[in-house]
């Protein structure tokens, strides 16, 4: 498997949480993050300067744009320039009973600009350089169950245009996905928003951020790896299929 190491990593709402930890594992590894946020600036700064050193001539970097705002995003890729790695962490939660525009811009941090970022950063690599994107999921995406809330129901559209664009830009560009179970909470609802599942997975416990964050640098340079989506989730996904 390829080492990470003098590589650059773009990821996206990567200055909290799941994010600052994948930052870490691919910093760890030698590579140059760009650590992209949008109202956490100040967050970003801190991780980045927390971060190991990279090689020269290469540095850890933060970005900061509002996914919502697709020609900010296409700004924002121009300015990045040529990444090897693209993770697609961010992401936005609100009620299925809110205004229109938070549900529009729901789908758009959750969906539109992932598939917005994948094809701009691979238009900027040469024909046969490889590229290699993970997307992040949520394990609820792999239950067959419907009605999916509008949250689910983007992150399911990311799941299915996940092989669906490793297929289209093969063989050069890798798209891959980690669907995590339970890591945080939405920030929304705070620690009610899961404070009970973990004891109904089969491994009994909730998922290790770094365990997430593992999985994501083994499929960004696994060259034999694409169109995967691959669960982190303490058996959550085991729930949802017949014995």
């Amino acid at each position: 498997m390829p080492d990470p190491g003098g590589r650059r990593v773009l990821i996206t709402g990567a200055a909290q949480r799941l994010g600052a930890a994948i930052a870490r594992a691919f910093a760890d590894c030698g590579a140059a993050v760009v650590v992209h946020c949008f109202r956490s600036k100040d967050e970003a700064e801190k991780l980045v300067a927390s971060l190991p050193p990279c090689p020269a001539p290469f540095k850890h970097e933060v970005v900061s744009c509002d996914l919502a705002d697709l020609d900010a995003v296409r700004r924002m890729a121009e300015a990045v320039g040529p990444v090897d790695y693209l993770v697609n962490n961010a992401a936005m939660w609100v009620r299925g009973d809110a205004p229109q525009s938070e549900l529009d811009r729901q789908e758009a941090v959750n969906h539109l600009a992932p598939c917005e970022l994948i094809r701009l950063f691979a238009g900027m690599r040469p024909p046969t350089q490889e590229f290699s994107v993970v997307n992040i999921l949520d394990a609820a995406t792999l239950s067959p169950s419907v009605p999916a809330s509008p949250y689910e129901a983007a992150k399911i559209a990311l799941r299915r245009d996940t092989p669906a664009l490793a297929r289209e830009l093969a063989p050069h560009v890798r798209v891959n996905a980690v669907a995590p179970g339970p890591v945080f909470p939405p920030r929304e609802l705070g620690g009610a928003g899961m404070k009970h599942i973990p004891a109904t997975l089969p491994l009994k416990r909730s998922v290790a951020p770094e365990d997430v964050a593992r999985a994501v640098v083994f499929l960004a340079s696994a060259p034999s790896v694409t169109g995967a989506v691959l669960p982190v989730d303490c058996g959550q996904s085991l729930l949802f299929q017949q014995p």
